[in-house]
């Protein structure tokens, strides 16, 4: 999940890493535009790069877009990446203590962000979205074989119980008055081309803690050898999204 105040540096391996993968639209961008009409007002908490700005305001012109992040870094990349978009705004905000009044936004999104949803609730208009993406408890699991003693925590997922853990993720989304419409995990495998870009995705999130690409090299050649194959260093993706509306 990001962390407030992300560094410069995760940033820019962020940026580059989004850039990248996205070689087709994401399922997530997906279906936030199949339930986005023009006129409608969305914010996206924990913009980051503004990466789902950016791709759903080039597809749908209609609505406003605004984007919220505390990190200075990812704000200013998400300018540069929404440049031209004439009905983008970026805000620099806390994700617990949302600038907004009530009742203003028809969607509220946030992508492996820290969020309230008393927050995201009060902001939006009876009626409206809520779209939340986030980690499935298998998500990063190599990285958490080889590091088990110094992941962070944050970054990780770790239901009470592996068999209900969707039902634990709708607690407090239902706590604050959401009506839950949908939850679906989907399950995928990442490919990374070289130790180097192992390293960028660790460090970005990040995933482990005092990680030292020098120190820690040896460990990330015991990952390469043991998850490498013809299509690359293989990661497993482990992601949720949680549709719900405020009634």
């Amino acid at each position: 999940m990001s962390f407030r105040g992300d560094s410069k540096r995760q940033a820019v391996l962020r940026d580059r890493c989004i850039k990248k993968s996205k070689t087709t639209q994401s399922e997530y961008i997906s279906r936030i535009l199949f339930n986005l009409k023009p006129k409608m007002k969305l914010l996206d908490i924990g913009c980051g790069t503004a990466h789902i700005i950016q791709e759903s305001a080039k597809e749908k012109r209609g609505p406003v877009y605004v984007g919220l992040d505390l990190s200075s870094h990812m704000l200013k990349t998400a300018n540069e990446n929404t440049e031209g978009l004439r009905s983008v705004m970026l805000v620099c905000g806390d994700g617990f203590e949302l600038p907004f009044p009530d009742n203003v936004f028809n969607f509220v999104v946030t992508r492996l962000a820290d969020y309230s949803p008393e927050e995201s609730y009060r902001v939006l208009r009876k009626g409206g979205y809520f779209f939340e993406y986030s980690l499935g408890p298998e998500a990063d699991k190599e990285i958490k074989e080889f590091f088990s003693e110094r992941i962070e925590k944050e970054s990780f997922f770790f239901p009470r119980n592996m068999e209900t853990w969707k039902q634990e993720v709708c607690e407090d989304v239902l706590k604050v008055g959401f009506k839950v419409l949908d939850i679906e995990d989907y399950k995928e495998e990442d490919y990374y081309e070289n130790e180097q870009e192992l390293m960028d995705l660790i460090e970005m999130v990040p995933l482990v803690k005092d990680f030292d690409r020098t120190r820690d090299g040896k460990v990330i050649k015991e990952i390469v050898k043991k998850y490498q194959n013809e299509k690359g260093i293989r990661i497993t993706w482990h992601y949720y999204i949680l549709k719900a509306r405020k009634p």
